[in-house]
């Protein structure tokens, strides 16, 4: 074999050695990564308060009352004047009409067991809820009332947020929610609070390290700074004053090269 053909041939592999190298970066590409490559899965039963147990134990043991409260809040919506309707240590509970029942809600924020009592009635969708713990943006756990068993899904479109429900029958749940950690969250953090004008940093009612940054789908993206559409992308989100008429600050970030690619409306 001459000189001249064994460099053609070296060359040649070379050049395939690069296609293939081209090839897997390409499927690295920020458009086909997975979620799994980003998440840190957190061991929730670590950082409770509760055991599931415990907390399942106390529903039982007061089911019958549980119902009668649920039913109560359902029904008389317009006694509360407000939609959901919310009960708290100290909060609306004396609107409650029925003595017994008034009384059953008073025990269970006086036991120190339930922190808030919730429900909306969107018949045939009707939710009650009972937060017994929740650590922000880490958890939340309680007893919930659905009354279509399709409202035990959850959102797939979340990566990072996991719902997890036991049915306890009747319509009853127990629910465990929890925010898995992510690779560099802190960084996202971080881009995000340089992106906030000092006038939106005053209305902020989370501090820069309690912003909430999840994995999602591309399709939760509201508005796109530019043509590129991801799959996965990295939301962080800001709780303001105006949550309840704008809603939060939320940006969204390609997990790849940490840009800013777009945000959701405030109206």
């Amino acid at each position: 074999m001459n000189l001249w053909l064994m460099k053609f041939i070296s060359i040649l592999i070379c050049f395939g050695l690069v296609v293939c190298g081209c090839a897997s970066l390409k499927s690295k590409d920020t458009e086909h990564v997975e979620a799994s490559d980003f998440i840190i899965p957190l061991n929730v039963s670590e950082v409770m308060k509760r055991p599931e147990t415990e907390v399942i134990k106390y529903f039982q043991n007061r089911r019958e009352d549980f119902d009668i409260l649920g039913s109560y809040l359902l029904e008389n919506e317009r006694v509360f004047q407000t939609r959901p309707v919310i009960l708290q240590q100290d909060y609306a509970i004396e609107k409650i009409q029925e003595t017994d029942i008034q009384q059953f809600a008073q025990t269970l924020f006086q036991e120190g067991i339930v922190k808030r009592i919730s429900s909306l009635n969107d018949d045939p969708s009707k939710r009650i809820d009972f937060l017994f713990d929740v650590e922000d943006n880490l958890y939340q756990q309680g007893i919930t009332y659905l009354s279509l068993p399709e409202m035990a899904k959850g959102d797939p479109s979340k990566f990072s947020y996991v719902n997890d429900y036991k049915n306890l029958g009747g319509g009853w749940y127990y629910y465990i929610f929890h925010y898995d950690k992510l690779k560099n969250e802190d960084e996202f953090r971080n881009l995000a609070w340089t992106k906030i004008s000092e006038k939106e940093r005053n209305t902020l009612t989370t501090p820069k390290e309690k912003a909430i940054v999840t994995l999602e789908s591309g399709k939760n993206v509201g508005n796109w700074i530019d043509d590129r559409k991801l799959d996965v992308v990295v939301s962080v989100q800001f709780d303001t004053e105006m949550n309840g008429l704008l809603g939060p600050i939320t940006m969204f970030f390609d997990p790849m090269t940490k840009d800013l690619i777009g945000g959701n409306p405030r109206f």
